[in-house]
């Protein structure tokens, strides 16, 4: 079917994608940095689907070992057709004066430059290809202490425009905004759960609502680019 490398897919959302894709007979390179026995777990499940899989490890805050991922993935697997930029981080409320400035540049450079570097990594060795960008409900409104993460993830949806326009017509550029998706093997982040009464449809999200949006992204036509996309119930119109 095809090849696709997704950040972060040792655990949670990002595994669950990898393991959607293996059972449509793609080969998935497995990024992780922390993660490394959850992601040679999934990386084992995965093939016994019967397709190719590997395990890369890389800070995305560093090009080096993001270039170095690359390399391996492709000997091992293939050069991805597909690049899906999943990994991100949550940090705790903070306050204004209570951001430090660790937490300010680890969360802009986990969110935000690490789907730069990747995509201008895919982009440098692939001649054409379709990124899939991670963005959150966070990234359009304005939540109560949380202005580093707000900040990092409105940065996505613009990154994705940006290089929509700057990757065209070789690459097709688009991004997912999840609202609470709920992971049954593994608990919700502090403080991400909200009363699902507010959610038009009447229930969390799940692994496979999110994989119809990274999969759509991913077959459909190419003339489909720059688009932002909210998996989230209709939350973000009844607020």
């Amino acid at each position: 079917m095809g090849i696709v490398l997704i950040t972060g897919s040792g655990r949670r959302i990002g595994r669950g994608l990898a393991i959607r894709f293996a059972e449509k007979g793609w080969d998935v390179i497995i990024h992780y940095n922390s993660s490394e026995e959850k992601a040679k777990e999934t990386e084992n499940f995965i093939k016994s689907y019967g397709v190719k899989a590997v395990s890369v490890k890389a800070d995305i805050r560093n090009e080096q070992e993001i270039n170095d991922a690359f390399k391996i993935g492709i000997n091992e697997v293939g050069m991805p057709d597909v690049l899906v930029n999943n990994a991100g981080v949550y940090p705790p409320p903070a306050h204004l004066k209570d951001i430090s400035d660790s937490m300010w540049d680890d969360t802009l450079n986990i969110n935000l430059k690490g789907e730069y570097y990747f995509a201008k990594e895919f982009s440098e060795r692939a001649d054409e290809g379709r990124i899939i960008n991670f963005s959150s409900l966070g990234g359009m409104e304005i939540w109560k202490q949380r202005i580093p993460y707000n900040v990092s993830k409105a940065g996505v949806i613009q990154l994705t425009k940006a290089l929509a326009k700057e990757l065209a017509p070789y690459f097709s550029v688009n991004c997912i905004c999840p609202g609470t998706i709920e992971i049954p093997e593994e608990p919700p982040i502090e403080n991400t759960k909200l009363n699902v009464d507010k959610i038009p449809m009447k229930r969390y999200g799940n692994v496979d609502d999110i994989f119809d949006a990274v999969y759509f992204f991913s077959t459909c036509s190419k003339y489909i680019t720059g688009q932002i996309l909210c998996v989230d119930g209709g939350y973000h119109i009844a607020r």
